[in-house]
């Protein structure tokens, strides 16, 4: 209960210094020390966090600090205990990675335009809950490169897991964890919510794959993979092919026809097809499945099952 205290003490000091520096040009450190009476040594901490957490700080002479402004935007309409809760999100994300950075950095921005314009109305699905602790172990992990093992409850009873962990991502509502399984080689994701007995290794992996956040970034859920080499044609009626023209509803989607009657030939390349199964069963009765032969038959038998079990309730 003291330690829980004691970091809700330390995230709004750091909000309030973060606002300080939005309402003044330079700031001594001796200053602040004494402003929020706590300990020089504690205040050169404070500032070392900010800027660790992305807050362009810097050192104009000894002990003097200037924030620039205009690469701060937005922060003003937040109130202390807000400005507390980014400084710990810009933290807990920059320790993630330059992508996490600049998703945190436009969730802010769209926040921003939330409280300034009220007509706007966002909606961001709940999450399901995360635990925290694990959470910084596996940040802790991601950071040093260090290998870690846990148990992974898949549905048919837990089984022990070796990987080298290289990112934590956020896709539908869901955390994942996606590293390397040691055992197969192969690049997986782990939902976070089903890791259990996480030991961190002191075995050290070289580093993570340059391409993956760029993998992360083209994947619309988190069935990705490097090698797509999967390619499903789909015809989209008319009365939605307005929805795929004006943004991809699809990974690498292209439209390959637009028809007289509107509708469009679609295209997508994929490494596996469950990257697209739930996606498209979404967008029925407005789709055909043209190609692969293998691919439309599974997903007839999958409607043809559900129609059968319909049919008896």
């Amino acid at each position: 209960m003291t330690r829980t205290k004691s970091a809700r003490t330390k995230l709004v000091r750091l909000g309030q210094i973060l606002r300080v520096f939005m309402e003044k040009e330079k700031v001594s450190s001796s200053w602040l020390s004494k402003e929020f009476h706590t300990t020089p040594r504690t205040i050169q901490r404070d500032l070392q966090l900010l800027k660790e957490s992305g807050f362009p700080l810097h050192e104009v002479q000894k002990g003097s600090y200037h924030m620039s402004k205009d690469l701060v935007k937005n922060l003003e309409v937040f109130d202390d205990t807000e400005l507390a809760l980014i400084v710990a999100l810009k933290n807990m994300v920059g320790q993630l990675g330059q992508s996490f950075q600049k998703a945190a950095d436009a969730v802010l921005d769209r926040l921003h335009e939330c409280v300034t314009t009220m007509p706007v109305f966002v909606k961001i699905d709940d999450a399901v809950p995360m635990d925290s602790l694990l959470l910084n172990r596996l940040v802790k992990a991601i950071r040093g490169k260090k290998q870690a093992g846990f148990h992974y409850d898949s549905g048919k009873g837990p089984h022990p897991v070796i990987i080298e962990p290289y990112r934590i991502a956020y896709f539908g509502g869901f955390w994942y964890l996606i590293g390397k399984e040691l055992s197969s080689g192969i690049m997986k994701r782990y939902a976070m919510d089903k890791i259990g007995n996480f030991r961190l290794s002191k075995v050290n992996f070289r580093a993570v794959p340059e391409n993956l956040d760029q993998l992360l970034k083209g994947s619309v859920n988190i069935w990705f993979t490097e090698d797509r080499n999967l390619e499903v044609t789909v015809l989209v009626d008319a009365s939605c092919s307005n929805y795929f023209k004006r943004r991809k509803m699809l990974p690498d989607q292209e439209i390959r026809e637009e028809r007289p009657d509107g509708s469009i030939v679609v295209s997508c390349r994929v490494g596996q097809y469950e990257a697209v199964r739930s996606l498209l069963k979404s967008w029925i009765p407005h789709i055909l499945i043209l190609a692969p032969e293998d691919f439309k038959n599974s997903l007839l038998k999958d409607m043809k099952q559900w129609i059968k079990r319909q049919e008896k309730e």
